[in-house]
């Protein structure tokens, strides 16, 4: 009798990792190529290998929950599963009704379709009509004195995305930005500048952009030494997430 050991089935399972992974390479230069060009292959996979152990977390094992899972990340950011912005993806994954792992990866499926196609609009119109006039807007404008900050700037961004935040409304929206304000402070960001910049990262970019390898820029402007204090770095994150934003708009997302 055939007789299989440990050994041999880890490596059957890692050649199927691997040729998973290659695919998913393959896959996501077409999936979001212009982002792809940015991270490059090295940070891909990396981004891939996350995916494929956070996914685990909720029992999407199968190559296809599992892909689904990757390409929400790249649309979402790598850590949509907690992000207060997205409480319908909490519900999906962590409820215990849904213990078939296809179950699930379909009530996601339909539960994303269905906020994209309200949120993005055809061709992705609203999103970019969004960033449009995200590159126009300035701190100051939204800022009212003795109106709490929350609120200013909760109106602020109801005026720059307006399907986005009606979609989602405005508890998540409020939460979104206390979680903000707290990771503005560990920066030492304080300005009304800086707070409103590291709330556009985070409400456009995913309430983990800050240590997401998809967008690894501004982890690196956030730890680099040579500026010598919060009001540099933030100066320095704010000219490049303006560049990044030009990039964007302009279709190619270039490195920054």
């Amino acid at each position: 009798m055939l007789t299989i050991r440990p050994d041999q089935v880890e490596a059957f399972r890692q050649h199927h990792l691997q040729k998973f992974e290659d695919d998913m390479v393959e896959h996501l230069k077409k999936f979001a190529p212009n982002h792809w060009k940015v991270i490059g292959e090295q940070t891909g996979r990396q981004v891939i290998q996350l995916g494929i152990e956070e996914a685990r977390k909720y029992g999407l094992t199968n190559r296809g929950p599992v892909r689904f899972y990757i390409e929400m990340m790249f649309m979402l950011g790598s850590y949509f599963d907690t992000d207060p912005q997205y409480p319908w993806v909490s519900e999906v994954l962590r409820d215990p009704q849904n213990m078939d792992q296809m179950v699930r990866a379909d009530r996601l499926y339909e539960s994303m379709t269905k906020y994209w196609s309200d949120v993005a609009g055809p061709k992705n119109q609203h999103v970019f009509s969004a960033l449009r006039r995200l590159s126009q807007a300035r701190a100051d404008d939204y800022v009212t004195a003795g109106v709490p900050l929350e609120d200013c700037f909760l109106a602020g961004l109801k005026s720059i995305y307006p399907q986005k935040c009606a979609y989602l409304g405005e508890r998540p929206l409020r939460t979104l930005l206390k979680k903000t304000f707290e990771l503005a402070g560990k920066y030492g960001f304080t300005s009304n500048q800086d707070m409103a910049l590291m709330t556009a990262l985070a409400f456009f970019l995913g309430h983990g952009c800050t240590n997401d390898p998809l967008h690894s820029w501004i982890a690196r402007r956030l730890a680099d030494k040579r500026l010598a204090n919060p009001a540099e770095r933030a100066a320095e994150l704010q000219a490049k997430a303006m560049l990044y934003l030009k990039h964007t708009l302009e279709g190619s997302e270039e490195p920054v």
